[in-house]
């Protein structure tokens, strides 16, 4: 299993391509997303979207950035030789019950009271892209977020088999939480043109449990690669 990877390089090959793709056919969509809201918001330039909440959405660019550079050392890091041992372990329950917090606040109240250093999260919360299928983004965040830190748990009185999955499941989970929230955060300064600090926090939040969720499948391969 240690050796998986690197036995299977069409494996990479593959994972790489259908990423691009996924990619290629994300900002079609993206695009798209952005002309309709563009039409529905009085055909608003995109410097006069990035305007609309100066210090928002520069946090939020700044933030965009951040996030893919880490995904891609995550990603970079998990190819590599497992030689890192779990230091954030007992982080990842209490960044999930944080995410957890404010999701549920976001869902349970309909217009924000508390949103710095803008109101923007109500224009988050009242856009098109305050929902999915029906359902509040923020349940969808909290579902996420809930998953996360139930998977976690089932580490302390799982089976020694299941002790070897759980670290692949908890990765799974926080790459399509950071795969969601990268797009969203990509959403709010060059589409709707507002950013929610508090969507902003959960990303940062997801970013760093998806750097955690990798360091615990290095220590899962190292330990496999020293015991068999």
């Amino acid at each position: 299993m240690i050796d998986f990877w690197k036995r299977k390089p069409l494996i990479w090959i593959g994972v790489a391509l259908g990423v691009l793709l996924v990619a290629l056919q994300g900002w079609r969509w993206v695009q798209f997303e952005a002309a309709v809201w563009q039409a529905g918001a009085g055909n608003a330039a995109l410097n006069e979207r990035l305007t609309m909440d100066p210090i928002g959405n520069t946090l939020a660019i700044i933030a965009l950035v951040s996030m893919v550079c880490v995904v891609l050392l995550t990603v970079y890091r998990l190819h590599t030789q497992a030689t890192i041992p779990v230091t954030g372990w007992w982080a990842i329950p209490l960044l999930s019950m944080i995410g957890l917090g404010i999701m549920l606040y976001l869902s349970s109240i309909p217009e924000t009271t508390i949103c710095y250093p803008s109101g923007a999260c109500q224009i988050i919360q009242q856009s098109e892209y305050g929902e999915i299928l029906n359902v509040p983004v923020g349940i969808w965040g909290a579902l996420g977020y809930f998953a996360i830190l139930a998977t976690w748990s089932a580490s302390l009185i799982g089976s020694f088999r299941l002790l070897q999955i759980i670290p692949w499941v908890l990765l799974a989970l926080t790459l399509l939480g950071v795969l969601f929230s990268l797009y969203f955060t990509f959403l709010e300064p060059f589409v709707i043109g507002a950013t929610c600090p508090w969507c902003l926090t959960s990303a940062i939040l997801m970013t760093i449990l998806f750097w955690l969720s990798a360091e615990t499948v290095q220590s899962l391969r190292l330990e496999q690669a020293l015991y068999g």
